[in-house]
């Protein structure tokens, strides 16, 4: 992987925008870079249009003083935001890792709550912070295998997964009961029995109770990715698995691949049967699995509960 560099920019206009995804629509949301240092082989978000150019990520060092000036302005505060739609919150680089520190310093500090998925490392400093508003933390920790091997060849540039399952453990030490994603689950690769009764087993231990699951879905900018990052082995078992799939409209305008229904709805059926054995229990994430019935995905519990609950009952369920 070429060396990536973070380049100072700064931030115009507004702060927080409405997500127009599926459903985290309507919930204000924030990023603190543009582009990710993690660049997992399969993320949407490299294919933006406005993505930086490779080798780059950009941020927004003024973040922090903008975020206290609009909310200055607001008559009436978001009582939550979701941080990092298309980055990761505890990306490593010091100078990342303090705008993102400022930011939540702030949101926590004017009784918004935040919510966060990330595959990063979360440093002992946002803990201390963290704990003193444990009822506004809603975090999802990125986690689909223990696999070296998978590490290396889909998030070779993300922290180790065992550092992952800290997060979990000092999540719990301090109140806050975090969810782990299991997304994107490669097809004959992560979703084997033993792959996912080593992971299902070990994050149970360290304190899980919730799991939201998804296949891998294709954009065209993933199946890019895939082709120029994959080994051939694995680029032509995905590209088989996919082969006889039409573009289709999936979450947004996005056109994308589905894994055929029977391969997912059986996958997803041991899975959890899997994850009931070690007292977790797991959700389907809608948003991307349009064609089955039965799952809400997570942000829209979120969104309901923004109608009719008190902020310290939103779920821990998150896109």
């Amino acid at each position: 992987m070429e060396e990536v560099r973070v380049i100072p920019r700064r931030r115009k206009g507004k702060v927080l925008t409405a997500s127009h995804f599926g459903c985290l629509r309507g919930i204000p949301t924030l990023n603190v870079t543009n582009g990710c240092l993690f660049r997992c082989t399969y993320c949407y978000a490299r294919g933006y249009s406005q993505a930086p150019v490779g080798g780059e990520v950009d941020l927004y060092h003024n973040l922090p003083g903008l975020l206290k000036a609009e909310l200055l302005t607001k008559r009436r505060k978001p009582r939550w935001v979701i941080l990092n739609t298309s980055s990761d919150c505890f990306q490593t680089h010091p100078d990342i890792v303090q705008v993102t520190y400022d930011v939540i310093e702030i949101l926590l500090g004017q009784g918004i709550g935040i919510s966060f998925l990330t595959k990063g490392k979360i440093p002992i400093k946002f803990m201390h912070l963290f704990k003193r508003s444990a009822d506004k933390v809603l975090a999802q920790i990125g986690l689909v295998s223990l696999s070296d091997r998978y590490w290396k060849r889909y998030e070779p540039d993300t922290p180790s997964p065992e550092s992952r399952l800290d997060n979990i453990k000092q999540l719990r030490a301090i109140g806050i009961v975090p969810e782990v994603r299991i997304d994107p689950i490669i097809p004959f690769i992560t979703d084997t029995v033993s792959e996912m009764d080593s992971l299902l087993r070990r994050i149970g231990g360290a304190g899980t109770e919730r799991v939201t699951l998804s296949y891998l879905h294709l954009r065209p900018s993933i199946e890019r990715q895939l082709a120029a990052e994959l080994s051939p082995l694995h680029r032509k078992l995905i590209e088989s698995c996919f082969a006889s799939h039409a573009w289709q409209v999936v979450g947004s305008s996005s056109r994308a691949k589905l894994l055929p229904r029977s391969l997912r709805e059986r996958g997803y059926q041991r899975i959890s049967s899997l994850a009931q054995q070690y007292g977790i229990s797991a959700s389907i994430c809608q948003c991307k699995n349009p064609d089955l019935a039965g799952s809400l995905c997570g942000a829209s519990r979120v969104a309901i509960a923004l109608k009719r609950s008190t902020p310290s009952q939103l779920p821990l369920f998150l896109c």
